[in-house]
């Protein structure tokens, strides 16, 4: 995915007005990479001294589902109850709110690809997503689900349903032939039938949890059908929105979309991105462009939203995969710079150049951070006996993608170009320290598949242009 460069001078920005008042949380998409408890563990802390309110977990396969849905977990990623009690427990003491996410209508393959669970899905895809809300066997799955989960956090305030991007909606017989018996049956009633179904269990389960979806597939249905459905009542949405550019972050809800919310909810949360937004392809993050993510928010909270639509926080994601079926996106480790300096930017409400020292600084940087994908070029020859730890957990991957991408973006018409052998030498040598390193994060699937999937197309590419200028 082709980027556009961004100066470090263009990034600073007038102070526009922070949100120091709001929920911060960072969101941990644990069905691609998923840490380790111990890497986890010593991350917390430094979320809370970051500026994070809490957590927002998305589970899908690595949650110690049991029983007959003991077949949807990982075999040897997935974590154990005792290891999320251990999680919530940390948490609990830090002071951050603790928040799981279940997927309870699209983005279900990690379940829908299961044999005994195929027969639910909306079309016959082996890949398909989505659910069938119109089979008689849907909800009762989505139950049993979501009880465990709830049993595995009895502290609970808040909960996350999904429910985003549901592609193939209506698709089946048994949804049409729903439709077909009412006349003003549409696929917005099919939707929001199954969400208020959804909805309405978690709030018998538990009254006083505050429940919170995806907005995307309410944004063209009209007002008046998600009022009849009472979501209004049961639900608030999480608007995300990740673009870094002005036009398009406009255009996808709009102060006409957030007008139209304001008549439904009274309350709303927003998600913007740290990580995993720009590309599932992407190695390096561009900080950059998820500093002007992050400053388009904090323009659009204070200048479009309604003044009787309360934000209650801001979700920063960090994906780790699209769905199921992706590619890794960068790694959690990789991103965590640019973390910290977007949690600085929603509690100040700018970004300036003595922040981008301070943040550079705390996080053990010998120079600013490198915001945007123009990497800075090293004058040595990659002794990788000589990187040290930064002071975030996980910086040694960091340093080492920094340093693979470095050696990937060589030019032949450089001053000093490596000579074209020791330069794969050099990735090789990489390769290697990265699985040594990433064992203190990963559990050995996730190492293999990162580097046989990410990393050795790129050396096997430059093998094959050996001695040419390289890759974009």
């Amino acid at each position: 995915m082709d980027l556009v460069e961004v100066t470090t001078d263009e990034l600073y920005s007038e102070s526009i007005q922070g949100l120091p008042g709001i929920q911060r949380w960072v969101h941990m998409d644990l069905k691609g990479a998923a840490p380790k408890l111990s890497y986890l563990l010593e991350l917390l802390p430094k979320l809370k001294m970051w500026g994070a309110t809490g957590l927002l977990m998305e589970y899908e396969d690595t949650f110690p589902f049991d029983g007959d849905l003991e077949v949807l977990r990982k075999p040897v990623e997935s974590y154990n109850k005792s290891e999320i009690a251990e999680l919530q427990s940390r948490a609990s003491s830090l002071g951050l709110e603790y928040v799981p996410l279940a997927q309870t209508f699209g983005h279900l393959e990690f379940v829908l690809k299961q044999k005994e669970f195929k027969h639910l899905r909306e079309v016959e895809d082996p890949a398909c997503a989505a659910i069938c809300p119109s089979h008689p066997g849907s909800l009762p799955l989505l139950k049993k689900m979501l009880t465990q989960m709830i049993e595995a956090h009895r502290e609970l305030k808040y909960f996350h349903i999904g429910a985003d991007e549901v592609m193939s909606l209506g698709q089946c017989q048994r949804c049409r032939e729903k439709m077909a018996k009412s006349v003003n049956s549409s696929l917005a009633d099919i939707y929001l039938d199954h969400v208020a179904q959804v909805l309405k269990f978690m709030k018998d389960e538990q009254p006083n949890l505050q429940l919170i979806m995806w907005d995307d597939m309410l944004r063209k249905i009209d007002a008046s059908q998600i009022i009849e459905y009472k979501l209004g009542d049961l639900v608030d949405p999480m608007v995300w929105i990740y673009s870094s550019d002005v036009y398009n972050f406009q255009e996808t809800v709009g102060k006409q979309g957030w007008n139209r919310f304001a008549k439904i909810f009274s309350h709303y949360w927003a998600a913007s991105a740290f990580k995993g937004a720009f590309g599932g392809s992407l190695f390096l993050v561009p900080t950059g462009r998820h500093i002007q993510n992050h400053h388009l928010w904090l323009k659009e909270i204070h200048d479009n939203v309604p003044q009787t639509l309360k934000c209650k926080g801001i979700a920063l994601t960090g994906w780790q995969r699209y769905q199921h079926f992706s590619p890794l996106c960068e790694l959690l480790p990789a991103g965590l710079p640019s973390l910290v300096c977007n949690l600085r930017i929603l509690q100040e409400g700018s970004f300036r150049r003595h922040m981008h020292m301070d943040i550079s600084k705390q996080l053990g940087f010998s120079s600013l951070i490198s915001l945007d994908m123009k990497m800075p070029r090293r004058k040595h020859d990659y002794n990788l006996e000589e990187v040290s730890p930064l002071s975030f957990p996980g910086s040694l991957i960091f340093q080492l993608v920094i340093i693979f991408s470095e050696l990937l973006h060589v030019q032949a018409d450089e001053v000093t170009p490596l000579h074209a052998d020791l330069r794969l030498q050099k990735m090789h040598e990489v390769k290697e320290h990265m699985l040594v390193v990433m064992k203190s994060v990963y559990q050995e699937p996730t190492i293999t598949e990162w580097i046989t999937q990410r990393l050795m197309p790129m050396i096997q590419y430059v093998e094959l242009h050996k001695g040419s200028s390289t890759a974009s």
